[in-house]
């Protein structure tokens, strides 16, 4: 095995590939089961938050704060007539998949704390094509044109993750300052 390539798996980066590996799992099994998975998709948000709530500088005030502005964004689109969630405005699945990606974001993308641009530029290409891939898995109801769709969740997820990236480096000021 090249050095390069064991230098890497024994970084940060193993634990954020696995954190993502992990997280499909959570949007499959939500997503794609909804409410007739959660017998699965529950324990595997269990663990996805535990394993993120074990590294060290992981703040619970700050998982609560994406959690719930992650929900405000799902609350906007619904509002807005953009989509129609399967399961209810907020289905208990919808709540179980931020559940999870507020823990996963913190451990997987926490390289982007203070990367204002690029938390932009990921959130306006990854954002709007899950909701187009959960659509089609019937997990909501498109009531607008697609383009619409992907408009609309370009902006609110580019905006939630410079939110995020302006959060994270927060934190990591904050973790900094107590480790003192």
């Amino acid at each position: 095995m090249p050095l390069m390539f064991k230098r890497w798996l024994a970084k940060d980066n193993l634990r954020r590939v696995a954190g993502l590996l992990w997280f499909d799992l959570v949007w499959f099994s939500t997503v794609a089961g909804r409410n007739d998975w959660l017998w699965l998709a529950l324990p595997v948000v269990a663990v996805q938050i535990y394993l993120s709530s074990t590294r060290p500088g992981f703040n619970w005030l700050l998982y609560a704060k994406l959690l719930v502005l992650g929900l405000l964004l799902e609350a906007s689109v619904v509002a807005l007539g953009i989509l129609d969630f399967t399961g209810g405005w907020l289905p208990l699945w919808l709540l179980a998949l931020w559940c999870g990606f507020a823990a996963m974001v913190t451990t997987t993308l926490d390289w982007l704390a203070g990367r204002y641009v690029i938390a932009a530029l990921i959130g306006i290409a990854s954002g709007p094509v899950t909701y187009a891939v959960g659509s089609r898995l019937g997990a909501a109801e498109l009531l607008v044109s697609e383009w619409v769709m992907w408009l609309a969740y370009g902006v609110l997820w580019g905006a939630y993750m410079v939110v995020f990236a302006w959060l994270m480096k927060s934190n990591e000021v904050q973790h900094a300052k107590t480790a003192q």
